[in-house]
């Protein structure tokens, strides 16, 4: 069975009026919350004096959840570069195969498989160029 992390409750003044926190963040956490959310509180105050303090508060969700956005596509591009990394050291930690070439055992042979590499090629470097023209 799962246990969950203990909660906590505590004690906050946010824009001077005190509330009770419950949650499972640590002490610091909360703290740190508590100070950012008064910080912020004061720039808009400063910067939006006359507007109400429900439009205050408005604003100052507004640019939490704009930051939390950003953040979230950050960490999203940053999966996606560990992801792509992860495949090329992959890639590299594999063993090469060795070229296996056949012996031909006669002119014929020999012919043929010179063929076959230069017909590989060609379509190799056909599909390229498809693949890169505009």
């Amino acid at each position: 069975m799962a246990t969950q992390k203990e909660k906590r409750q505590y004690k906050a003044n946010l824009a001077g009026k005190n509330y009770i926190i419950s949650g499972q963040a640590s002490l610091p956490h909360f703290k740190a919350v508590e100070t950012l959310l008064n910080k912020e509180w004061q720039q808009i105050k400063v910067v939006a004096p006359k507007i109400s303090t429900m439009d205050q508060a408005m604003l100052l969700t507004f640019n939490a959840l704009s930051d939390q956005l950003y953040k979230q596509a950050e960490v999203d591009n940053l999966k996606k570069q560990v992801v792509e990394l992860e495949k090329m050291l992959a890639a590299r930690e594999q063993p090469t195969k060795p070229a296996t070439k056949r012996e031909s055992k006669s002119a014929i042979g020999s012919i043929i498989d010179h063929a076959k590499q230069d017909s590989q090629a060609r379509s190799t470097n056909k599909l390229f160029k498809q693949g890169t023209s505009i």
